[in-house]
């Protein structure tokens, strides 16, 4: 099966550059004016870039955990990277995609969001776009793990690095997609893969799902068997977003559907043949 690992971007590879290099040490990050310079002079792009593959684990958050992640497998493995519009974001994952393309793996163009070091927003302007630019990543996210699902492949979420914000946001859409989640915890030195943290149905659930699965709306008396059959189960569902219920003045449930999460599930528990 085709691997599709959507990896969060942060800054490690410029805070791990500055600790070797001088002339660096007293950057700051925020210092939008200079890093755009350097993100426009190809001998320093270089620099950094031979830099990271000296010890690509050591000096990028992000490589340390994929690479320890794709170790032992033999699947093609394709990389997309979510990154902020800030000068010292773009310097990083520019490094990766030339690192992951001259190994052989495939790369494509990445989505940027709005990210702190911003001068083209003040004040309230730049929290409404950066706030606005989580709700935004995450939506872009879940509807391309599941495009990418539908296509074969099983998706990864890597949210090792980034903003705080972004690296929920990344996580979240991994879990709502029922996508692998994994990230490199710094104290046991290893790619931790996280449980599955989103809602899963069970049992009963699961048959209720199968009944639905071929998005016809069950109403009337074939409605009210449903109910009568998998009252409790059909409460979770709706609680957990997975089924519609449409109620009448009285509040009885009159027509149930399911819903994209929901068909979403039922296909992976066929797929795993569970």
């Amino acid at each position: 099966m085709k691997e599709f690992h959507i990896i969060n971007v942060g800054v490690s590879i410029i805070t791990n550059y500055q600790k070797v290099q001088e002339e660096l040490k007293d950057k700051k990050l925020p210092d939008n004016e200079f890093w755009i310079d350097f993100l426009k002079n190809p001998k320093k792009l270089d620099e950094i870039y031979n830099f990271v593959c000296k010890d690509p684990k050591k000096y990028s958050a992000e490589l340390n955990s994929f690479l320890r992640k794709i170790e032992n497998s033999k699947n093609q493995i394709e990389v997309y990277f979510t990154g902020t519009k800030t000068p010292v974001n773009k310097i990083c994952v520019r490094t990766l995609k030339r690192f992951m393309r001259e190994n052989d793996f495939t790369v494509y163009v990445s989505k940027e969001f709005p990210g702190y070091f911003m001068e083209t927003y003040t004040g309230e302007d730049r929290i409404k776009s950066f706030t606005h630019g989580i709700s935004d990543m995450l939506d872009h996210l879940i509807r391309l793990a599941n495009r990418k699902k539908e296509e074969g492949y099983k998706v990864f979420f890597n949210p090792t690095g980034g903003f705080k914000a972004h690296v929920i946001a990344c996580a979240l859409a991994g879990f709502m997609t029922y996508s692998e989640v994994y990230y490199l915890n710094e104290e046991f030195e290893d790619v931790i893969t996280f449980p599955p943290l989103f809602y899963i149905p069970k049992g009963r659930e699961i048959d209720l799902l199968k009944i639905l699965a071929d998005k016809k709306p069950r109403s009337g008396k074939e409605c009210e068997e449903i109910f009568k059959e998998y009252e409790k189960e059909i409460e979770r569902l709706i609680l957990y977003n997975l089924i519609e219920d449409e109620k009448d003045d009285t509040g009885r449930i009159f027509r149930i559907k399911i819903l994209n999460k929901g068909e979403l599930i039922v296909k992976e528990f066929q797929e795993r043949k569970l």
